[in-house]
C-alpha cells in the first residue's frame, strides 16, 4: 500500500468506514467524472445546509445518510464507493458504514466542511458533498449514466 493510499485508508477508518475488498476499482466510472456535476458552475444543489448551525456535523451526517438511502447510493449490501477530495488518489474505495461513523466531521479540511463524493456500486447514483460560501451543498445525480451521456454530448 502506497503512502497516499495508506493515509486515505486510515482516514476512512477514522471516519467509521470499513474498506471492502482489495485493490482498485478499474471497472468503475472515474472519480473525476462523478465530481463534475458536484463542482460545476451550473450546479443546482439537491439540498443545502447553512454552515452556522450549532449541530452542523450531526445534521450533515443525517442528511447525507438520508439522501444516500433515498437515492440508492448505498447498495442492498450496505456498500458504496467513496472519493475524498485532496487525498492524492483519483481512485474509488469500496466501503460500508461501520457502527459509528462521521463523514462530515472527518472527510474535509475541518469538521463541518466535508469534501467528498459517493457513488452506488453500479455507478448509477452519485451523491457529492461540498462546501460553498456559507452553506454545505449536497448534489445528488441519478441516473448518473444518463447525466454522463448528456454531458459528453454537450
Amino acid at each position: 500500500m502506497s503512502g497516499n493510499h495508506g493515509e486515505l485508508h486510515a482516514l476512512l477508518h477514522r471516519a467509521g468506514l470499513e474498506k471492502v475488498g482489495q485493490g482498485g476499482l478499474s471497472e468503475a466510472v472515474p472519480s473525476m467524472a462523478a465530481w463534475r456535476p458536484v463542482i460545476s458552475a451550473h450546479t443546482v444543489p439537491t439540498l443545502t445546509v447553512s454552515d452556522d448551525r450549532p449541530d452542523l456535523v450531526a445534521e450533515l451526517n443525517r442528511q447525507w445518510y438520508r439522501l444516500a438511502v433515498e437515492r440508492g447510493v448505498i447498495g442492498a449490501d450496505g456498500e458504496f464507493l467513496i472519493h475524498v477530495a485532496n487525498h492524492g488518489c483519483a481512485c474509488w474505495t469500496r466501503v460500508r458504514l461501520g457502527d459509528q461513523w462521521d463523514l462530515a466531521g472527518l472527510l474535509g479540511p475541518r469538521p463541518g466542511q466535508p469534501e467528498f463524493v459517493t457513488m452506488s456500486p453500479d455507478g448509477e447514483s452519485v451523491l457529492g458533498v461540498t462546501c460553498e460560501e456559507y452553506e454545505v451543498w449536497f448534489v445528488a445525480v441519478a441516473p448518473f449514466g444518463d447525466w454522463l451521456k448528456a454531458w459528453a454530448r454537450g
